[in-house]
């Protein structure tokens, strides 16, 4: 044991003093491949498998409604409509308690001028069911979820507190504007609590009855067919989330029953009807939060650890050659130590304890190494991403395993065929021919290229499949392109004035000498959310078309991006109304929905309308067909049908501003920006 502790590290470190080439290229070959691997896992952890630093975590489960929806959605995704979980949190039997959020942005002003900032919605009970407190003044509390439009207050989050407002200490009590609508700062919530999806950390919490003043583009606070909030449960002890989803389904079917008899029931096909009764309530595990950010990293994330986990593998293998060969090359020593006494164990172990300390010492160098590979990877995410390059206590343990399990195997194979070396033959030789172990060596080497080659095909496929999803783009053109945003609702304008100021700020920039061209949209290209929808289509039969991505458009939308008009026309001042009565009386299809509903036919003249009752009207005519191009970012890889309606037929308080420039020049950037300040 003396020698185990003592003599084998002291000898081993010794000699891999004296071999500083061979130490050298081994300890950069693991720490390349710890680096890269505690790097990803660093990101795995944090993206997946990180628990919300709150009460109990593992008790936390999201409600999702699994099956058909009649009504409307506003969101992320996993949605209830808020009097359906007013119903629940009133019958419930099953949770400790129950919370509701929904993350929004929202304009927000505190001595000086207004700025766009996260924000999550929240119920009263948000606070209180995750063990959440505050670090300054209170936070918010079921006083605040009572009445709507009684509650004009918010909480801060920590992080925005502290690097946004500097820790001031005044700031409990302080007045504030959230879309221009004056409220209260009731205080900040604790330190470390980034809200529950850690893709859209928020800056701020507003109750949910003051929805309409955070959310002016949609009042679906009281409305039983517009689904908008995620809900989560606290489980009590005694109940596992598989039996409390069983006890729930009764009141749930006899709620749904409840729902198709309500006079607020909109008229629906008997087969729509009955696939809504066959919905079912089921309960997520929500130790983790909830997040959109989450679903789309998982996959490239295990696919990046796997194939780090293959580089590390050969980085072993490489290693390991290097020293079968460094054994083989002192294999005159070895047999001169089990000449004189020494044990086959103990030649075996010196051996593996310089394997062990070459892990320990290439660990270190990953360590150092894999802060800056997470550091390159997050820089490619928004900014706002709650994920961090620094190398936490769970990455170092994960460093420090793969360091051991790769001494041992790497250093395993060379020590057995070290230890099995003759005295007697090896003393007698005076070749420095290098033979022995050839058989193993010769597996390490296939290893090596077998291995070496499975990365290279990988690396080769997906960088052709970044290079076709290149060439072929979003489907228009980005040279010269500006794309802002402009929400007047946010800042207190009413439909009417929203709409007149959107006209006048898409007129002065087309104004502007620089600019070629102009439009708007109501949704963002090739960004997060959107609007998909069920169209009714009227044409030599009527058919719903489930699924299609809608856009509201102005003109100048489709010459802008460069989308050529196939057939038909584009959107001019035909397409607008004015007064109270606003409605769609035209659209436009892409070339992906006309091939597929109408095939070797062509569209114009077919009449359609939003959503899939029998009763429904078809009161907007197909104008143009446009070419295909990307609605979503996911959208690249496949073509999907779209829908375009006039973006002046509606009462739409937000624009996407596309704008093309004749240079790109950092004049041409500015300019346009002009007539938006001098408007404002």
């Amino acid at each position: 044991m003396r020698d185990w502790l003592g003599q084998d590290p002291k000898q081993s470190l010794r000699s891999l003093l004296h071999d500083r080439g061979f130490t050298a290229v081994a300890v950069l070959s693991i720490g390349l491949g710890v680096g890269a691997n505690s790097a990803i896992f660093s990101l795995v952890d944090q993206a997946l498998y990180r628990r919300l630093p709150v009460r109990e975590p593992e008790r936390l489960v999201l409600l999702n409604w699994k099956g058909t929806w009649v009504g409307n959605g506003w969101g992320p995704g996993n949605l209830l409509p808020h009097p359906l979980f007013r119903d629940l949190n009133a019958q419930n039997q099953v949770f400790e308690g129950m919370f509701a959020r929904h993350p929004t942005s929202v304009h927000l002003a505190l001595d000086g001028p207004a700025e766009p900032v996260n924000a999550e919605i929240v119920s009263g009970s948000y606070f209180p069911v995750l063990g959440v407190g505050p670090a300054l003044g209170r936070v918010l509390d079921e006083s605040d979820d009572v009445t709507p439009g009684g509650h004009p207050v918010v909480a801060l989050s920590f992080d925005f507190w502290k690097n946004r407002l500097g820790g001031r200490g005044d700031v409990v009590g302080r007045k504030v504007l959230v879309n221009n609508y004056p409220m209260t700062v009731a205080g900040v919530a604790a330190e470390g609590f980034r809200g529950i999806d850690f893709g859209e950390p928020p800056s701020l919490f507003i109750p949910t009855m003051m929805k309409k003043q955070a959310t002016p583009e949609f009042d679906w606070l009281l409305d039983r067919r517009g689904a908008w909030l995620q809900v989560f449960g606290r489980l009590k002890p005694a109940v596992s989330a598989r039996d409390a989803e069983a006890r729930l389904q009764p009141w749930f079917k006899a709620r749904l029953v409840a729902d198709t008899q309500d006079p607020s029931w909109p008229v629906v096909s008997a087969e729509e009807r009955d696939s809504f009764l066959a919905a079912s309530l089921e309960l997520l595990p929500a130790a983790t939060g909830r997040s959109n950010l989450r679903q789309r990293l998982e996959q490239p994330l295990v696919v990046l650890l796997a194939a780090t986990g293959l580089v590390l593998l050969l980085a072993c293998l490489n290693v390991a050659n290097l020293c079968l060969a460094r054994a083989f090359a002192r294999r005159r020593d070895t047999a001169l130590r089990l000449a004189i006494g020494a044990s086959r164990a103990r030649i075996v172990r010196r051996l593996l304890v310089e394997s062990v300390m070459l892990a320990a010492l290439g660990a270190l160098v990953g360590m150092a190494l894999a802060p800056l590979v997470s550091l390159g990877l997050i820089s490619f995410l928004p900014e706002a991403v709650d994920l961090q390059a620094s190398v936490n206590p769970r990455v170092f343990l994960f460093a420090l395993g793969i360091a051991l399990a790769t001494g041992v195997l790497f250093g395993l194979a060379p020590a057995l065929h070290a230890s099995r070396t003759q005295p007697a033959s090896a003393l007698k030789e005076d070749t420095r021919t290098v033979s022995g172990g050839l058989v193993l060596r010769k597996a390490l080497v296939v290893g090596q290229i077998a291995l070496a080659l499975v990365l290279l095909v990988g690396s080769f496929l997906f960088v052709r499949t970044l290079a076709n999803l290149r060439t072929r783009g979003p489907g228009f053109s980005t040279t010269n392109l500006l794309v802002f945003r402009i929400d007047p609702g946010r800042g207190g304008y009413g439909q009417a004035e929203a709409r007149a100021l959107l006209e006048q700020l898409v007129a002065g920039v087309r104004g502007v000498p620089e600019v070629k061209s102009a439009g708007l949209s109501s949704a963002s290209l090739l960004g997060p959310g959107g609007w998909r929808t069920r169209l009714t289509v009227d044409a030599d039969q009527r058919f719903v078309a489930n699924g299609i991505h809608c856009n509201a458009v102005g003109p100048g939308f489709f010459e802008t991006l460069g989308a050529h008009v196939l057939a038909g026309r584009t959107f001019d001042e035909r397409d607008r109304l004015d007064g109270p009565d606003l409605h769609f009386r035209s659209a436009i299809v892409n070339e992906r929905f006309a091939h597929r509903y109408f095939p070797g036919k062509s569209p114009l003249g077919a009449r359609m309308a939003f959503g899939a009752s029998p009763t429904v009207k078809t009161g907007m005519e197909i104008v143009g067909v446009v070419e295909t191009f990307s609605y979503r970012a996911r959208g690249i890889r496949e073509a999907e049908e779209q829908a375009f309606v006039p973006f002046f037929e509606d009462a739409g308080r937000a624009a996407q501003f596309y704008v093309r420039t004749r240079t790109s020049s950092a004049a041409a950037c500015r300019r346009p920006r002009r007539p938006v300040r001098w408007t404002s």
